[in-house]
C-alpha cells in the first residue's frame, strides 16, 4: 500500500477549499487527485504528472471526469489534447490511486450534500465559517497552518515544488507561489 501525500490551502473567508490534494511517486512520475475552486464552481480530476523526476519534459494528463478510468486529455500549454483511454496511469496503480483518493476523502473532506454533513455544519458555524459545496472536515481544521490569508496544510514530506508545478497548469484558480 503506497502512502500518499496531502496539500490543502483553504480559504475560510473565500470560496473554502481552493485545493485539496493527494499525490504519490512511483519511478520518475507523479500520480494523484485533486478538488478545488474555479470560477465559484468546485472542480475534481485525477492527474498524472509523467517524467516529473526525469530530465524528460514533463507532460501533465488530467482525467476529464473524476473517474480514473474515464476519458484523459494530455494538457499542453494553451490547450488539452484528448487521448481518450485507457488511463494513462498503469494498471496496476489504478486501484491504488482510487483507494488513495477514498481514503482521502473521508479523512480530511465533506461534501455539503452528504447524509452527515448537518453534524459538520454545526461545527462550522460554531467557528463561524461557512459550509461550500466541499470543505474541510471540522476536527481537520486545526492541523492547517493559519498564518496567511490562506490556510494550508503539507503532510511531511509533500513536495512543494511539485505542488507549485502542477498548480500553474490545473485549472484550478489556486496557485502555490
Amino acid at each position: 500500500m503506497i502512502e500518499p501525500h496531502v496539500y490543502l490551502a483553504y480559504a475560510p473567508r473565500g470560496p473554502g477549499v481552493m485545493c485539496a490534494m493527494l499525490y504519490f511517486e512511483v519511478k520518475r512520475s507523479v500520480y494523484g487527485w485533486y478538488v478545488g475552486s474555479r470560477q465559484g464552481e468546485f472542480l475534481s480530476e485525477f492527474f498524472v504528472l509523467e517524467d516529473y523526476y526525469s530530465a524528460q519534459k514533463i507532460r501533465l494528463y488530467l482525467s476529464l471526469e473524476d473517474d480514473v478510468y474515464s476519458d484523459w486529455v494530455h494538457r499542453e500549454v494553451a490547450i488539452d489534447v484528448p487521448i481518450g483511454s485507457p488511463a494513462p496511469v498503469p494498471a496496476e496503480l489504478t486501484h491504488e490511486l482510487e483507494r488513495a483518493q477514498d481514503a482521502f476523502v473521508r479523512e480530511w473532506l465533506f461534501y455539503a450534500d452528504d447524509p452527515h454533513a448537518e453534524e459538520q455544519a454545526k461545527l462550522y458555524a460554531s467557528r463561524e465559517l461557512s459550509v461550500q459545496p466541499v470543505n474541510i472536515r471540522a476536527d481537520r481544521i486545526n492541523k492547517l497552518d493559519t498564518g496567511a490569508a490562506v490556510w494550508t496544510y503539507a503532510s511531511p514530506g509533500c513536495n512543494l515544488n511539485m505542488v507549485r508545478a502542477l498548480s500553474k497548469r490545473w485549472s484550478l484558480d489556486y496557485a502555490l507561489d
